[in-house]
């Protein structure tokens, strides 16, 4: 699916140019309007199966940041050999120039069991597979534990951070692993990589810790329940913004 689309200012980070954190949204707007063009959208399939659709990973690569000129979307879905769950990759551009690359994971969830669902659980169509693959690595193992990690701050769930299932939203998440690091990290650097895992669900009231670590493959930052766990963690690879 391709579309063209126009950049909002409330898209955009303090220095008025969408970036990783912006781009996602643009993901998760067309991810879901793909599923939607043939009948697979979280707006249809818990009604009609009680079966709804579980993002896991999220993998952004960066290339530039983008003014409010039109840039164009594309979204597909990738073959892959994992059964059951599906990949969406995603391209962002301008006049042929790519900015930025990425790829979803996200698995069927029956609402009841919670237990995994098959794609012909929904009657998912076979035909939309394609053999080819958005230009990022692999998605990489991050781990479950915030052993060695410092304490940045702690947010309470609330009702705008809820979404369908009345859990924590997805893209929530972004925000507030971003905010790790205050304004003066993100005006001296600029994120170039974002691989987010959801580990477990937040819900509202919860209590919940955010932890970062720097190590040599970037900025490792968690999300954690009151009782240790870790609810997501994101990989955050930056560069100098001087250096891109």
């Amino acid at each position: 699916m391709k579309t063209q689309y126009s950049p909002k200012l409330r898209e955009t980070d303090d220095n008025t140019l969408v970036g990783i954190r912006g781009y996602l949204y643009y993901f998760q707007d067309m991810a879901t309007g793909h599923m939607h063009t043939f009948g697979k959208g979280n707006d249809t399939i818990p009604d009609d199966y009680g079966i709804c659709w579980m993002y896991t990973k999220y993998k952004i690569h960066l290339e530039r940041e983008s003014d409010f000129n039109p840039i164009e979307l594309e979204t597909w879905i990738e073959k892959t050999r994992f059964p059951g769950v599906i990949h969406q990759a995603l391209e962002i551009s301008r006049g042929g120039e790519i900015l930025a690359r990425g790829r979803l994971e996200s698995c069927l969830v029956d609402i009841a069991s919670k237990r995994l669902a098959k794609p012909d659980a929904i009657e998912f169509p076979t035909d939309v597979f394609e053999d080819r693959h958005a230009d990022v690595a692999p998605f990489v193992k991050l781990p479950k534990t915030t052993d060695g990690m410092e304490y940045a701050y702690t947010h309470t769930v609330k009702y705008t951070d809820l979404d369908r299932n009345r859990h924590m939203t997805n893209l929530r998440y972004v925000g507030l692993l971003m905010d790790a690091f205050d304004s003066d990290f993100y005006h001296k650097n600029i994120m170039t990589d974002f691989e987010l895992h959801y580990i477990s669900q937040c819900y509202e009231g919860e209590e919940i810790k955010i932890y970062r670590k720097n190590t040599p493959d970037g900025w490792l930052v968690s999300c954690a329940h009151q009782d240790g766990g870790v609810a997501a963690a994101a990989i955050i690879g930056v560069r100098e913004r001087n250096t891109l």
